[in-house]
């Protein structure tokens, strides 16, 4: 009878036996990494379009372009800002990758300043060059794209899923943080490569939206009772091959 050695034996068994474990999906998602006001936000990447607007790390309490008070960092000192004058459109994304997961949420703390009386969805999206008087188009939008999509695409091609569309803490609001939290397992259950997306439109005023404390936390999938009966049927046939090797 061939015996797998002990030290094999537990190596097999704990692989049996492992556990689920989460996983941090995002890359700086709190801001704080360059320790400074930056365009060049590490782990994220920005898109501007327009006449003025800007997407940074920033500290303080000031936007950068308008300069419209605003609550500063939730937590830390930073946190990013997409900043619009009116007439442009701004994006912070991150594209992640992950394998098979069981379970993923999203979480983050966001807040919006419109300067305008309300916030307006139009069906062109994040298209700032609509028609203002007709087509007032002034909002915020959460998106899970997939990846390689254009940052200001939304497009059902495009969209796996919108988390967050509208004005979030209401007209002429500031200084007022809320907290999201998203379920985004059946998105990501089958792993792939993805990209969280952060996005602002606005052609009748000025628009502000923070964001901080960004986080994906995912939990790996874990392997069906098939996979282990697949690894122990193998585990057998090596024996076999191994008791006729001693046989010969």
């Amino acid at each position: 009878m061939i015996k797998l050695k002990p030290v094999v034996f537990a190596c097999v068994m704990a692989g049996l036996t492992l556990p689920a474990h989460a996983l941090e999906l995002i890359q700086n998602g709190g801001f704080e990494v360059q320790g400074a006001d930056s365009y060049d936000i590490s782990g994220w990447q920005t898109a501007e379009q327009g006449i003025s607007g800007s997407v940074l790390a920033q500290s303080g309490t000031l936007s950068e372009v308008t300069g419209n008070a605003t609550v500063g960092a939730y937590q830390g000192n930073y946190y990013g800002m997409l900043d619009n004058y009116g007439l442009s459109a701004n994006a912070l994304f991150q594209t992640f990758a992950t394998g098979a997961v069981s379970s993923a949420s999203l979480t983050f703390q966001l807040f919006v300043n419109n300067q305008h009386d309300s916030a307006s969805v139009d069906a062109a999206g994040l298209d700032y060059t609509v028609d203002a008087t007709d087509n007032p188009n002034q909002h915020v939008r959460v998106d899970v794209l997939k990846s390689g999509s254009d940052p200001f695409s939304t497009s059902s091609a495009d969209v796996l899923q919108t988390l967050y569309l509208g004005g979030a803490n209401g007209p002429l609001t500031t200084n007022q943080y809320l907290s999201y939290t998203f379920d985004i397992s059946s998105i990501l259950a089958s792993g792939g490569s993805y990209t969280l997306r952060f996005a602002t439109v606005a052609n009748q005023n000025a628009l502000q939206l923070g964001v901080d404390n960004v986080s994906i936390n995912a939990v790996a999938a874990v392997p069906e009772a098939d996979t282990y009966a697949m690894l122990l049927a193998g585990l057998g046939l090596t024996a076999c091959v191994r008791r006729r090797q001693l046989a010969k």
